[in-house]
């Protein structure tokens, strides 16, 4: 685990500068820090491109973050595909 905070991350993975393989470390970190907040502002960041979009969304699907996955889905819902890949998510997380 790198010395990165979870704001270190964020600007990372925002960078379109960066090389994909930091951005995506990057995301994994805030996943592993259980860094929700920061892995949602990702997901909704429009000017992000879809695949770290996905990326980060995908790193929501764990128990610290099933109810931030389901803001995403119920409360303020994402537009477009990537809403329907967070309900398939959502759906994952509470079937285990």
């Amino acid at each position: 685990m790198s010395s990165r905070t979870p704001e270190d991350c964020v600007e990372l993975a925002l960078d379109e500068e960066a090389a994909e393989a930091d951005r995506t470390d990057a995301i994994h970190e805030l996943k592993l820090a259980n860094e929700c907040d920061e892995l949602e502002a990702l997901v909704r960041e429009a000017s992000v491109d879809d695949w770290y979009r996905r990326h980060a969304l995908e790193a929501l699907t764990t128990p610290q973050c099933d109810s931030t996955l389901r803001e995403l889905v119920d409360d303020e819902p994402l537009e477009g595909p990537l809403h329907q890949e967070a309900e398939e998510l959502l759906a994952t997380v509470e079937d285990d």
